[in-house]
């Protein structure tokens, strides 16, 4: 297995994509910490992975705070004396108009994608050193990377951690603590409300013609967090169905018109 003797620190990992990357983990051997906001959740989780026979804890967090953060740490140490995986995923997504934004909702959101972040990285590090190393990996988003409707807050701190996620793996490579990024396009979990204009909108902009799954993130998790990347640092995974590469993707018949007409 490729993370067997390893524990991993998942935020937000009681539903949707980082349950994802938790499960995809815990398949491999890893250890499994369940950190979120919702404890109810994070215990539901956690008992599904023990039932799957790996061995797993549940902690409630608030990635914004820094006295939660230090305590989902504490616990992480207390039950498992290691940390070799942190996957910073606990976030929020509001969509919101810049000139609608409240300054409460912006700093709200802010403070949870991308101070969490930060804290929780520096609950990590130390632990991680202790064994000699370990793996970073960041949800950033394609809405750190382009403009959209509605993404102001959101896709400014998503472009923060796809900057943090570089600078970590400058610093920390001495550690030997790689750090990467995964930037989720569109993806389809239970809480997704898009309307039907909003899916057809992505659709016709992504080359796969589809949504991502959780069960994607996860693969791509697992790769960061193994040995098989073990010479990258620094990079960010787009899973995106090709939604990021894409500009303005004409129909094939118009291709065969003339050019200027």
């Amino acid at each position: 297995m490729k993370l067997s003797g390893k524990t991993a620190l998942v935020t937000g990992g009681a539903q949707g994509l980082g349950r994802a990357a938790a499960v995809a983990m815990a398949r491999e051997g890893a250890a499994l910490v369940v950190a979120d906001l919702l404890g109810e959740l994070a215990e539901q989780t956690a008992e599904e992975l023990r039932a799957d026979g790996a061995e797993a804890l549940a902690v409630v967090a608030d990635v914004g705070n820094p006295e939660s953060v230090s305590k989902a740490f504490a616990n992480t140490q207390k039950k498992f004396g290691r940390l070799d995986i942190l996957v910073n995923n606990a976030g929020i997504a509001p969509n919101r108009l810049l000139m609608e934004q409240s300054l409460d909702e912006w700093e709200k959101v802010l403070r949870t994608n991308l101070t969490g972040t930060f804290l929780c990285t520096k609950a990590a590090v130390p632990m991680m050193e202790e064994v000699g190393g370990g793996a970073i990996i960041n949800i950033a988003s394609i809405s750190g990377q382009r403009g959209a409707t509605g993404r102001s807050a959101y896709g400014v701190s998503k472009a923060g951690i796809i900057q943090l996620t570089k600078i970590m793996a400058v610093e920390f490579a001495d550690k030997n603590i790689r750090v990467n990024a995964i930037a989720p396009g569109p993806i389809q979990t239970a809480i997704t409300d898009h309307s039907s204009g909003t899916v057809e909108n992505y659709l016709s902009r992504i080359p796969m013609r589809s949504y991502g799954t959780p069960e994607a993130i996860g693969a791509a998790a697992l790769f960061l967090a193994s040995d098989d990347a073990s010479y990258t640092t620094g990079h960010v995974l787009n899973v995106d169905g090709g939604f990021e590469a894409a500009g303005l993707m004409f129909p094939k018949e118009d291709l065969a018109a003339p050019a200027g007409t």
